[in-house]
């Protein structure tokens, strides 16, 4: 064990705590009171949700053994039993300033008291104002239009308005996404999804203009437009690099060409960063910035993180022209431009620039990346290689087959929880380690993670004589 183990060391039988209560992280965040929850409150959790949720949630379900978040604070949340652990996976990149931010709160209760909700029917100042904030993070476009924004409530509902506000702009069904992409699983979202599941045959109607092609291969989608199409398309959807499909990045220039490719047969080029989007990739507020892709889309879908964890805020951001042409469709969402919601969005923008989330989201991913290939080249059976950057990387766990590789990440995935360490899986076959946490997350967490990840792979290597 070393010198770090020794430090976050363990119980056998139980995890000890590996963070202190007294963590000066913590000082500034109010908790609300809080009693330790008993067995009963455990059983009656997994009861209720059994037979009043759908089973349909089971999808996505992270353990077999049922896994209860009690409370969250910054980048740390606490199960039922009062054990603490750092939050790898952000709340599926939900959460991106810290969990429960005090200045986030404080500004979500304000506007609570103040105005709740009014419809996008009247006007008001929060979703003005913040539509206003998004823009003034976005370069100019080449075009010379201004940038306008559209909220909705997720990031799904974000890629399926503006699947919708492309084909009425160019008059054609042709949309075009990558192999491996995530973009949502409702509405449109979900038939541009080409993972695993995401595929079913009740899509098969709805969903007939949408193709697939390999990232990194912009002569495939050349051939596709030349002999499936009269010469004019769509558009495409890009994430600038690849999430839940196993975080995978995007060749130097390969985004810009085929956006270039597609511009010049009429269609519209989407940028989808509802996960990269924020400061979260740490070299750039925007993915399409990141000086591999260095290009400027027609449309930008956001959602997720731009709320800290609050719900129903997302957004479309397009060409003025594209904006106009889909003015003239009735289209409504009831809760798009909550003035409460706005307000969590407003807070996270001035967290992210006082805190300097950038910079940390930098030097964090790259203290992530320069340990963890040293783990990669010291336990090859185990840990295969770590990709992205900033705080959106995956670690591809190894193994002799693709089952093995599957049998191995279900393991240490689950025996991380012994090391105070809560993190999610991507990829098709779920082989890949996701590291994506709340961007507050500090460098003594990032150590623990390591240490913690070198002593689970240990442990599973002698178990299983590796």
């Amino acid at each position: 064990m070393n010198s770090l183990s020794r430090i976050y060391s363990l119980s056998k039988t139980r995890m000890l705590n590996p963070f202190p209560k007294n963590n000066n992280i913590l000082l500034n965040c109010r908790f609300s009171s809080y009693t330790k929850s008993s067995n009963s409150d455990l059983n009656n959790i997994i009861k209720n949700r059994k037979k009043y949720l759908s089973p349909s949630l089971k999808t996505f379900e992270a353990f077999e053994k049922p896994f209860i978040i009690k409370k969250g604070k910054m980048q740390y949340v606490w199960d039922i039993h009062d054990n603490k652990y750092v939050d790898l996976l952000g709340q599926n990149l939900c959460v991106s300033v810290g969990h429960a931010h005090p200045r986030v709160c404080d500004d979500v209760i304000n506007q609570l008291y103040t105005l709740p909700h009014n419809t996008s029917m009247y006007y008001n100042e929060q979703s003005s104002n913040y539509a206003k904030e998004l823009v003034e993070t976005l370069p100019p476009h080449p075009s010379g239009e201004d940038w306008v924004v559209h909220l909705v409530n997720s990031g799904s509902d974000a890629v399926d308005l503006a699947t919708q506000m492309v084909k009425v702009y160019t008059g054609r069904p042709e949309i075009y996404a990558l192999t491996k992409a995530y973009h949502g699983l409702q509405g449109y979202a979900a038939g541009l999804t080409a993972i695993g599941k995401s595929t079913q045959s009740a899509y098969q109607d709805m969903f007939s203009g949408i193709h697939h092609f390999n990232s990194n291969d912009v002569e495939q989608l050349k051939n596709h437009i030349t002999f499936a199409t009269g010469g004019k398309i769509g558009g495409i959807i890009i994430e600038p690099l690849q999430g839940y499909g196993g975080i995978h990045p995007l060749a130097n220039g390969f985004m810009k060409d085929t956006f270039e490719t597609v511009k010049k047969h009429g269609g519209v080029t989407i940028s989808d960063e509802v996960q990269t989007g924020f400061n979260r990739c740490g070299e750039s507020f925007w993915g399409f910035q990141m000086k591999h892709n260095d290009v400027i889309p027609d449309i930008i879908t956001i959602g997720k993180g731009m709320g800290n964890g609050m719900g129903i805020l997302g957004g479309v951001i397009s060409r003025r022209s594209i904006a106009e042409a889909f003015s003239t469709k009735m289209f409504f969402n009831t809760y798009g431009g909550n003035p409460t919601a706005c307000a969590a969005g407003r807070s996270v923008l001035r967290v992210m620039k006082d805190e300097n989330i950038l910079e940390n989201c930098k030097n964090q991913g790259d203290l992530f990346i320069k340990e963890i290939t040293k783990l990669c080249e010291n336990y090859p059976q185990i840990y295969k290689e770590i990709r992205g950057q900033g705080l959106f990387l995956g670690l591809e766990i190894a193994g002799k087959t693709n089952e093995d590789s599957i049998k191995h990440s279900i393991e240490i995935h689950k025996n991380l929880l012994n090391y105070g360490i809560l993190l999610g899986r991507g990829s098709a076959s779920g082989n890949v380690f996701r590291i994506q946490p709340p961007m507050c997350i500090n460098d003594k967490d990032v150590m623990h993670i390591v240490s913690s990840l070198e002593d689970a792979g240990n442990e599973y290597i002698k178990k299983y004589k590796l």
